[in-house]
């Protein structure tokens, strides 16, 4: 920190130095200017004493930095347009990485909000007959208490309910939706997290079902809704008809340990039938929907835990071998996501830090070559340093500090384009996915930008760096102007290559993904997406009786019905391409079930009638369900064509019969073959039954017009009829569509976005050594022009080196994609990842863009006047 004063130091004493031994010398009789010439002969180079002395110290190293530095920020004071071009191509490639990365660490890399996770395991079932995702399901509330009770290697262990959980605040006379969460009373405890204000939940208040009304609220909650008053402490909310006492509020920022997640309350599992009024998720043995996490005793390790949840799974197998054979405990570390899904989302993620790295690629390419063409007018310069006495070395770290220093500079503005694009990208997310994902920037997105940034200035700066003139001194320090030739061209020709290969690449994938998205919005779901809106109720959370159920719908959908606008309406008790599944088990007469298995499992739907009508879709034979088909022994079904031709090929499939659960069915109806579960299925069987009466529903209105006005006129029956109860989600059929699009909207955004960036940086690479190369040229184009060559010779002559650079990069980036875009085969919908289509139009598009980035420097060559360029020798 006192360099300056320890450099005066040195000066002074060596002149103190110099002086004793002048005044010796003058002693012993010596004239004083003769006694200090000979001193300073004696003493040697004084510089060089200094710079011997200096390494000594120690901190020779942060001084020539410091030099480079200086030294580095005026060269770049010299060249603005310069430094501007490099930092923006490079903003771009470090801000697309920024942007992915920031997604990859709210997802993968955050750790979950509690004390001490590198002691907590997730606890999770695994179904050895199936593999993969499908293999791993939570656990049952009765399976949570046998392995909390029995186990020998957790302190404690907790569960909570993974699903988000809409409920009904009774606020002023009317309902307001809020989304909470059913947890185990030990939850916070377990965690390690301590509440704001109050206390979390006692462990009497977790025992009795529906004895103890307790909630603790989050912070956002006590904020916005209670005006973070200190003494909201005791006060109660009506929640789904239920009065709860309000008995704490979590810290800031805590929203659980599951990615997504944004609770306004938690509640004990205890009133889980208080809560969803449904007796089911407490006393059946095969609902499987909580996920169990544990704290692992000290001392113990993750092998010992594993071995005792082994005995107690084949405990529990023997004890319900109906519902628990086959399973047995799996834990993994606690992470946000889900221990199996983390695989799927570390794919999918990978995927894309693998395309931004390309397109950081070809940036990286790009600000290689322009510190090429900067280092040949540089020559002389570089050469002066070298012949007063600098090293290689020295040259290749002073070129290296120039160029991590434009690097951390373009990173600095990559964070700001990050910054910028996460929000985009979060808007990319359908909002019927009721996921909130948290990707704000911290100390990891930071370092990553600050590594990456580093990284890249050494991999664009190190070639350049290292072309020292050292070797060609003379002609440098002469400064003679050379012919450009091939053999001297190579490297920046094989850069452009690369850019071309790597883009080509990204187009083709961006090209087939586009070409995805529209034959997916183009694929017809098996019902009418137009003039169409929805509204998911569940007055049965309000404690309402079937017989109150079945009264709130026959008078919510003669309302609906009188609309203006309301063409026809209806209910279900989920729609196709949700995120609902529901499936029976039939048994049909000629028919054995696959092996392994009693039943065949057809998924299944129950409606009111009108509803084909209502979502359009086709009936092709028999009829549509009336309210009477219920009421005899035998009843009555719609089925799909693909069940026809299933179990009834080439006969009537209309009053065939088949069992389920010991009830006769017989097929009243036959409607078109739809989709159910994802836009890329194939034919599958489906079955439609009559709904009685359902605690959730969802209502389906075909509208004449305005969508919006419909879904509010909705939202004022509902409240006509009942204010307390609070319709869960409202939309359209195009924003509910936006689900099983999602895939393929993603993917097609994306890489387009990403493939259009890499095309402008490939075609700016391009354009900039062409340009390079015929200012290189000028002298030889000149003499080729004073010897007789027209415009157009040259025109050719110039469009030919382009054209070959083009080519030899879109041959390689062919091979490249054949193998590449099969990673994409999974996320294509009606397209082939080899599509020819793709290929050729990709590459003919880049061909001809190619092509027109060179015509520009090409005639301006073909423009030069001959005696002008014959006087730059």
């Amino acid at each position: 920190m006192r360099w300056g004063r320890k450099k005066s130091e040195l000066d002074a004493e060596i002149e103190a130095h110099i002086r004793l031994a002048v005044d010796d010398r003058v002693a012993r009789g010596e004239d004083a200017s003769a006694a200090r010439r000979c001193v300073e002969r004696e003493l040697g180079n004084v510089v060089l004493v200094k710079d011997v002395t200096r390494e000594a110290w120690g901190w020779v190293w942060l001084e020539r930095l410091l030099q480079d530095l200086k030294c580095a920020l005026r060269q770049l004071r010299k060249a603005p347009g310069f430094a501007v071009t490099l930092v923006f191509v490079l903003a771009l490639g470090i801000g697309a990485n920024t942007t992915i990365f920031s997604f990859v660490n709210a997802l993968l890399l955050r750790p979950p909000a509690a004390a001490g996770a590198a002691h907590l395991v997730e606890l999770m079932l695994r179904n050895a007959k199936n593999s993969g995702i499908e293999s791993y399901l939570p656990l049952s509330y009765s399976s949570y208490i046998y392995y909390r009770d029995h186990n020998q290697t957790f302190s404690g262990m907790l569960a909570f309910d993974g699903d988000p959980l809409p409920v009904s605040w009774s606020n002023g006379g009317y309902g307001q939706q809020m989304h909470g969460q059913l947890v185990s009373g030990s939850f916070f405890g377990v965690l390690g997290v301590a509440p704001l204000l109050g206390r979390d939940f006692l462990p009497e208040e977790d025992g009795v079902p529906g004895k103890h009304p307790v909630i603790v609220v989050s912070h956002s909650f006590w904020q916005q809704q209670l005006g973070a008053d200190r003494a909201a402490i005791g006060r109660t909310l009506v929640l789904n008809g239920t009065t709860f006492t309000i008995v704490g509020v979590a810290p800031a920022n805590f929203t659980g340990i599951l990615i997504g997640d944004q609770p306004d309350f938690w509640t004990p599992l205890a009133m889980t039938t208080a809560i969803r009024r449904d007796t089911h998720y407490l006393e059946s043995r095969d609902s499987f929907w909580l996920f169990a996490v544990g704290r692992m005793k000290p001392g113990v390790i993750r092998t010992q835990v594993q071995a005792d949840l082994d005995v107690l799974s084949a405990a529990l197998a023997q004890d319900d071998p109906k519902n628990q054979k086959n399973l047995s405990a799996a834990i993994f570390p606690v992470q946000l996501v889900p221990g199996p899904y983390r695989g799927y989302v570390a794919a999918f993620t990978g995927i894309l830090m693998v395309v931004v790295g390309l397109v950081l690629l070809i940036a990286c390419a790009n600000a290689a070559n322009l510190l090429l063409a900067r280092a040949v007018t540089r020559r002389h310069e570089l050469a002066v340093r070298s012949a007063l006495g600098a090293s290689r070395g020295r040259l290749v770290c002073q070129a290296l500090t120039e160029s991590v220093m434009l690097s951390l500079i373009s990173g600095a503005f990559g964070l700001l384009i990050a910054f910028w694009t996460v929000p985009l990208l979060l808007g990319l997310k359908p909002a019927s996915i009721p996921v909130s994902i948290d990707a704000s920037f911290d100390w990891r997105v930071f370092c990553f930008a600050f590594l990456l940034s580093v990284l890249a200035g050494v991999a664009f700066g190190i070639v350049p760096a290292l072309r020292s003139p050292r070797r060609d001194l003379v002609p440098a320090l002469r400064d003679e102007v050379r012919m450009a030739s091939p053999r001297r061209a190579w490297l920046r020709d094989s850069l452009v290559i690369a850019q071309i290969t790597v883009c080509l690449v990204l187009l083709i994938g961006a090209g087939l993904c586009v070409r995805s998205l529209l034959n997916a919005r183009s694929i017809d779901p098996g019902f009418n997406t137009h003039d169409l809106v929805l509204a998911q109720l569940d007055p049965g959370s309000m404690g309402y009786t079937e017989a109150q159920n079945r009264e709130f719908y026959k008078q919510l959908l003669d309302r609906v019905g009188a609309l203006p606008g309301v063409r026809s309406a209806s209910i279900t008790n989920y729609l196709p391409l949700g995120t609902t599944r529901l499936s029976q088990g039939i048994s049909v007469d000629g028919y054995q079930p696959p092996p392994g298995q009693k039943e065949f499992e057809v998924q299944t739907m129950f409606v009111r009638p009108e509803f084909f009508q209502t979502m359009g879709i086709a009936i092709l034979g028999g009829r549509d369900f009336t309210l009477r088909d219920n009421d005899s022994a035998i009843h009555g079904v719609v089925i799909n064509e693909a069940m026809a031709r299933r179990f009834w090929p080439g006969r009537n499939a209309i009053g065939q019969h088949f069992k389920s659960d010991n009830e006769t069915l017989e097929v009243i109806g036959m409607v078109r073959t739809g989709k159910y579960q994802s836009l890329s299925e194939e034919p599958q069987s489906f079955l439609y039954r009559l709904l009685d009466s359902s605690m959730r529903a969802t209502l389906v209105v075909r509208t004449w017009g305005d969508e919006g006005a419909v879904l509010r006129s909705i939202r004022k029956e509902v409240r006509t009829i009942d204010p307390n109860v609070v319709p869960i989600d409202m939309e359209t059929i195009s924003q509910y569509m936006a689900l099983p699009l999602f895939p393929a909207h993603t993917t097609g955004v994306l890489l387009s976005a990403f493939g259009a960036t890499a095309l402008l940086l490939a075609i700016a690479g391009l354009y900039g050594v062409i340009s390079y190369s015929v200012s290189q040229r000028t002298h030889e184009i000149g003499l080729r022009m004073a010897l007789g060559a027209d415009q157009g010779t040259v025109l050719r002559l110039i469009l030919q080196q382009g054209a070959r650079l083009t080519l030899v990069g879109i041959g390689a980036g062919l091979l490249l994609s054949l193998a590449a875009t099969r990673v994409l085969s999974s996320l294509l919908y009606g397209v082939k990842p080899t599509d020819p289509i793709t290929f050729v139009g990709v590459t003919m598009l880049l061909i001809a863009v190619a092509l027109a980035s060179c015509y520009f420097p090409a005639r301006r060559a073909a423009g030069t006047e001959p005696m002008q360029a014959l006087r730059l020798e």
